[in-house]
């Protein structure tokens, strides 16, 4: 019987955690690659399909920006789609989201 009970109230204690996260798969496209000095990282922005800044994806650290490198990375992934999975917990807000998954595929 305390097993039972103790079940009962994991599944209902935990439930509307469980629910409150919806987990979204969209498409990106990323815009630029650009460097962040407060930061000290790369980072990838990427738009939605109405052109509207969707994500910073950050890519890599480095203490000073590399003028080559932010070119090469620029010329090599602007343009390119990504699948963009987060979870948006009930949130209006895209600063209470969490990216889950970021992957380039073409």
């Amino acid at each position: 019987m305390k097993k039972a009970v103790i079940a009962f109230l994991f599944v209902f204690l935990l439930l509307p955690g469980l629910v409150s996260a919806q987990e979204y798969t969209e498409p990106a496209t990323i815009k630029k690659v650009y460097y962040d000095a407060e930061a000290q990282a790369y980072y990838i922005q990427t738009v939605d399909e109405n052109q509207e800044e969707f994500w910073h994806y950050g890519l890599v650290f480095a203490l000073k920006e590399d003028k080559a490198l932010t070119k090469y990375l620029n010329q090599t992934l602007v343009n390119k789609n990504a699948m963009v999975t987060y979870e948006d917990y009930e949130s209006d807000d895209p600063e209470d989201w969490e990216l889950l998954d970021f992957v380039i595929v073409d």
